[in-house]
């Protein structure tokens, strides 16, 4: 753009370092993730605008995006006519554009300065005193400016210029908020995609391997260690099976979605003897059931045994060796109640805020032997809260770690298949039966 006069060596290469960053790719696609570019006004924005205006006594502020071609105003408190209708600047009648490295542009007498006394918008828009401070993502490029215009020569205070700051420190966290908003979405749009593909093409040669396996025992099942075989195998296909499964429940769950049901009659206690009874397969003498017999719910009998198999499995890996697992089952008024406590090293108290997310693991668990997906613990949670139920843990030295399962006795989820009648229950009896 052609300044009204010649300007000196220190505005000069100001000028020609800013030209250089006007149309620097990066800094464009910065401005265009931020979505701002030719939008609506907006109210926390505008908010911002009249705030700094009252507070300093200005009559014009404006809140500015700056690419290669114009001057966006965002926001603005007291923009004349015809700017505030069209909201924009041709970029080479803008001033905003020389913050482009960084640099602030702050004057009280702009007739007078060497600089701005030559740009051609300073008389047209009756600049005299102004602030201009640039618009700094985290990446260092300025996506545009806030600015404070007065029409008479000012002398800016420190509070004055703090005040200008602070205010531009809050748009850049509105801004950073709202792109952080945008590339999780994006994120989590990606990961519900990869996660359905990977599971969708992993079920496929499983499926495969299965009937290839069933069609082994049948034209072979009299040869001599083919059934064990075949077992072993079918055994690791349905283990591939859940580990599936548990990625695309886990993954609803880290969308903040909950996980499906499909709810009936159930006895929790049968539920939790049967999976109790396949973990002592892998870890036996470890599981110590108390239950005062039957404990009939309206619930997902598979969504329940995930809790149990999840829970008593974390407890058998990380709990002290050798020492007995407790899995108490009760009743409290209207709820079902589980409890699996093992004794060993406690969970830091900090790592207990943490423990229910996808793929957390404690750090405990990431120094053991034991490998994991982190998929456990956030499982347990959703299918808790898809019952309308929740889950808590404590943890010390002394008694050891316990997670604690509070289940309706009818599933509350509205997003359930509709129940059948609740069953009549029977009262409540002392623990007396034992599994182990």
């Amino acid at each position: 753009m052609k300044f009204l006069g010649e300007l000196d060596e220190s505005s000069l290469g100001r000028t020609q370092r800013c030209n250089r960053r006007l149309t620097d790719p990066n800094r464009l696609q910065a401005i265009r993730d931020t979505g701002l570019m030719d939008t609506p006004r907006e109210e926390a924005f505008d908010r911002l605008a009249r705030l700094a205006a009252e507070i300093l006594k200005v009559p014009l502020t404006i809140i500015s995006l700056v690419d290669a071609e114009k001057q966006f105003f965002k926001a603005d408190f007291g923009l004349p006519s015809p700017f505030r209708e069209t909201r924009e600047l041709p970029i080479d009648a803008s001033l905003c554009r020389y913050t482009l490295e960084g640099e602030s542009i702050i004057s009280s007498n702009a007739p007078a300065d060497p600089f701005l006394k030559f740009h051609p918008s300073t008389g047209p828009w009756g600049i005299v005193a102004i602030i201009v401070l640039p618009l700094i993502n985290p990446e260092g490029h300025v996506l545009g400016t806030f600015c404070c215009i007065e029409p008479k020569v000012r002398e800016w205070t420190q509070h004055e210029l703090t005040v200008m700051r602070e205010m531009t420190a809050s748009i850049m966290t509105e801004i950073n908020l709202r792109n952080q908003i945008t590339k999780l979405k994006t994120e989590q749009n990606l990961r519900d995609t990869f996660v359905a593909a990977l599971t969708h093409d992993l079920r496929t040669p499983l499926t495969a391997s299965k009937l290839g396996v069933q069609l082994l025992a049948r034209r072979h099942g009299e040869l001599p260690g083919v059934q064990a075989a075949v077992a072993r195998v079918t055994q690791s296909l349905d283990r591939a099976e859940r580990m599936i499964q548990d990625l695309l429940d886990a993954s609803q769950v880290q969308a903040g979605r909950r996980v499906s049901l499909k709810v009936s009659e159930c006895d929790f206690h049968a539920i939790a003897v049967q999976a109790l009874e396949e973990l002592s397969a892998v870890y036996p003498e470890r599981f110590v059931l108390k239950a005062g017999g039957p404990l009939n719910l309206v619930a997902d009998p598979i969504g329940l045994r995930r809790i149990i198999e999840n829970l008593a499995s974390n407890a058998a890996k990380y709990g002290a060796p050798g020492t007995p697992i407790e899995v108490v089952l009760g009743r409290s008024g209207e709820h079902a109640t589980l409890q699996v406590i093992n004794q060993g090293n406690p969970i830091a108290g900090d790592e207990l805020l943490n423990i229910f997310e996808p793929f957390h693991r404690s750090r405990s668990a990431t120094e053991s032997a034991q490998k994991g997906w982190g998929l456990g613990l956030p499982l347990v949670r959703g299918f808790a809260e898809a019952h309308g139920g929740k889950v808590t843990v404590t943890s010390s030295a002394e008694a050891g770690t316990c997670f604690t399962i509070t289940l309706p006795l009818q599933a509350t989820s509205p997003e359930l298949f509709p129940a059948r009648a609740r069953p009549e229950h029977g009262k409540e009896e002392k623990p007396t039966g034992f599994l182990s």
